[in-house]
């Protein structure tokens, strides 16, 4: 099993050798390797990747240079773990003709480092094969689940977006609890991956689909991000935008929206840590409730209590310092 944690990261090109690949979503309870093989100004994000990469069992991990605590992480590993494959792929900040031909040499340094480390080969038809099948499976999926999107305001639902840095699971899942429909989710981990390739130019038309992915901020093109929210805003109720604690990049980004939006918008900052669970349950929850009170929209709590006509009781805690 190889790791990764970026999503430009040529993920099915290793799929189609046969293995099997893992998105690192850490979630650890404190860093005590990462303190004591990293600098202490290493973002936690970085030392919870490391903590999970000690805490698990795979065969390498591939990073890209999407930032300096990323780069620390690849020599802190190549030093511990001689015996096991790590490579850094340099993603180009720019997506023209010369950047998507320099991605490309990348994914071909990467293909021919791990079939010189495991003695698997790579197959072009193979994993164009993979790719198609994947494309079917995704209109499929789609056609199966697409369900009539009405107007804002014509159901008894918010409508949610997520924005910013890489985030796990937990929003989503509190979102599905609380029965809020997530109109868009456009961090590093909730976007699709299903590229219509060229089969004159396979490796080529890879490159271009994953440069050409919505733009993280390492990005240049990173300054239209504000521009995705276009689409949306007729049906928008709010956005929960995440960071990471540590990383200022999409910190300006947040501040920027906020100066050119009226929409609700929630910052959540997280450490990939446990202890943080319960905060984000507590500020998501509370940030849907004051969106359902502003649009007239009751929580399935309260129609439950409505309809069973019993007393409903608030109990507030507040712990202070």
């Amino acid at each position: 099993m190889l790791g990764y944690v970026c999503k430009y990261t040529p993920v099915e090109l290793l799929e189609s050798m046969g293995v099997e690949m893992k998105r690192i979503e850490p979630s650890v309870t404190e860093f005590t390797q990462a303190d004591t093989l990293m600098h202490a100004n290493i973002c936690s994000y970085t030392k919870a990747v490391l903590e999970d990469i000690m805490e698990n069992d795979y065969e390498g991990v591939i990073l890209t240079t999407c930032c300096d605590s990323i780069r620390r992480l690849y020599d802190t590993l190549k030093n511990e773990f001689p015996d096991k494959f790590f490579f850094l792929i340099d993603i180009p900040r720019k997506v023209n003709d010369f950047a998507e031909t320099l991605f490309e040499r990348q994914m071909n340094a990467l293909l021919h480092a791990y079939s010189d480390f495991s003695g698997h080969t790579f197959d072009e038809k193979k994993f164009y094969a993979m790719m198609q099948g994947k494309i079917a499976l995704r209109k499929k999926e789609t056609k199966q689940s697409l369900t009539p999107v009405l107007e804002k305001n014509n159901q008894n639902t918010l409508n949610i977006g997520i924005m910013g840095a890489r985030c796990n699971n937990e929003i989503r899942t509190l979102l599905a609890e609380h029965h809020a429909n997530l109109l868009f989710d456009f961090t590093c981990t909730g976007i699709s991956r299903d590229y219509a390739l060229s089969e004159n130019a396979i490796l080529a038309s890879y490159s271009h689909a994953l440069l050409n992915q919505i733009p993280c901020m390492r990005m240049l093109e990173a300054t239209n991000r504000s521009t995705l929210l276009d689409g949306f805003s007729d049906r928008l109720d709010g956005i929960i935008y995440h960071t990471v604690k540590f990383c200022d990049s999409y910190s300006y980004e947040y501040t920027d929206l906020k100066s050119h939006t009226n929409l609700p918008v929630l910052l959540v900052e997280t450490d990939s840590t446990k202890q943080c669970i319960g905060q984000i349950r507590t500020r998501v929850e509370a940030f849907l409730e004051e969106l359902q009170a502003a649009n007239g929209i009751s929580s399935k709590e309260i129609i439950e209590i409505r309809r069973k006509e019993q007393p409903m009781y608030t109990l507030g805690i507040d712990s202070g310092s």
